[in-house]
């Protein structure tokens, strides 16, 4: 994620476990870049897509595209997907369901570096004491990152036919396996549908060995 990126997850959101302090949907830990969720002191129901950034005079600042839910919103998988065009564009596009809520623009900025940092799932790091972590309670659907650009079709894509067209069974129903043709192959950290899960971990249909653990 230091340079080209797609990032998609598929995910619940429950209004009556938010609160006014955001927990994450997902996250890098350290600068906490990535997708979170809070309640305003309206009560409303607010998404945001996060990446932190350094500017030329040293300071880190977060830029953010906040997105708030509707009501048929809550208690339903939505899609959000962030695509990173680091090397021509300089930005990263947010979108919501399959349309684009916002950009995100760093052209004099710099990108906070993720190198060894883990991908966190409902909350922002568990490294540092549960008081700093966002811990937040969410229900996963599917989830994917690659190290690519990719047009939000491409994304969408991969989000609505990965089982049938982009995968094989290599043990049975629930244990699949990216096709071995498929082009990004070799672009995934993951690709994983919560569902094809053990009292461990979820299962990569990428095969990267990036498995999220339990």
């Amino acid at each position: 994620m230091d340079e080209d990126f797609t990032l998609h997850v598929t995910a619940k959101v429950f209004p009556e476990e938010l609160t006014e302090k955001e927990s994450f949907i997902f996250a890098r830990n350290g600068m906490h870049s990535g997708i979170s969720a809070f309640k305003d002191s309206y009560g409303n129901c607010n998404v945001v897509f996060t990446y932190w950034f350094k500017k030329l005079d040293g300071t880190m600042i977060p830029k953010q595209i906040i997105v708030l839910l509707k009501e048929n919103e809550l208690n339903d998988f939505n899609e959000y997907t962030m695509i990173c065009d680091h090397f021509n564009d300089k930005n990263i596009k947010c979108y919501f369901n399959g349309f684009e809520v916002g950009t995100i623009e760093y052209d004099n900025d710099e990108k906070t570096s993720y190198k060894n940092c883990f991908y966190w799932f409902g909350c922002g790091s568990m490294i540092g004491g549960e008081e700093h972590a966002a811990m937040g309670d969410y229900e996963y659907k599917l989830a994917f990152v690659l190290n690519k650009t990719l047009d939000i079709l491409d994304a969408q894509d991969i989000i609505d036919t990965y089982y049938d067209k982009h995968s094989h069974i290599i043990f049975d129903d629930n244990m699949r396996k990216l096709n071995y043709d498929h082009p990004l192959r070799n672009n995934f950290a993951f690709l994983c549908d919560f569902k094809n899960s053990n009292r461990y971990k979820v299962w990569d249909i990428s095969f990267s060995g990036n498995y999220p653990q339990f």
